[in-house]
């Protein structure tokens, strides 16, 4: 119980570790948008299952699995009572911004491309959503306007090919 804690406190000073290069409220909005789009998806999921076709069976039950996935990956306190779970979360957390992206982009565009209806959209829709957050978490922040024209072409200055209209 003692490691268990300690991980907690870890993770908590590294999520309010005031150097990190986004501020606390994007991380926990990723975390959020990706904890309901798990949720969501499961949800709508098992909605889903009512259907006739059998591409769009397979497309939510491959939205429920990403969801369970996700919300394992995000929130790995709702799924205590498996046992590996920690090790997947603790493997997660170490991954860059990017990989987590491409994942949560795969996994939500997957169900949308077999079974184009109302509750893949939905449910998966947000899962694609919170690969878009963390897409852009990992390109990371935008430079002041000086780096900017520093670091640009010469021929976006705005010093250059200016016309003097008398």
């Amino acid at each position: 119980m003692g490691a268990a804690a300690s991980g907690v406190s870890t993770q908590m000073q590294a999520e309010h570790d005031p150097n990190a290069a986004f501020p606390w409220w994007v991380r926990f909005l990723a975390k959020g948008v990706g904890i309901i789009g798990g949720f969501l998806a499961i949800f709508f999921g098992a909605l889903g299952l009512i259907s006739l076709d059998a591409k769009c069976i397979l497309s939510v039950l491959l939205q429920m699995v990403s969801g369970f996935f996700i919300i394992a990956l995000e929130a790995p306190f709702c799924c205590q009572f498996v046992d590996f779970i920690e090790k997947v979360a603790r493997f997660s957390e170490s991954r860059q911004l990017w990989h987590k992206a491409a994942l949560y982009l795969v996994m939500g565009i997957v169900p949308i491309l077999l079974c184009i209806e109302l509750n893949t959209i939905l449910g998966s829709g947000t899962v694609f959503c919170c690969g878009v957050i963390y897409g852009f978490m990992a390109l990371g922040k935008k430079a002041d306007r000086n780096n900017m024209m520093a670091a640009g072409d010469p021929a976006w200055s705005p010093q250059v090919n200016q016309s003097t209209i008398p």
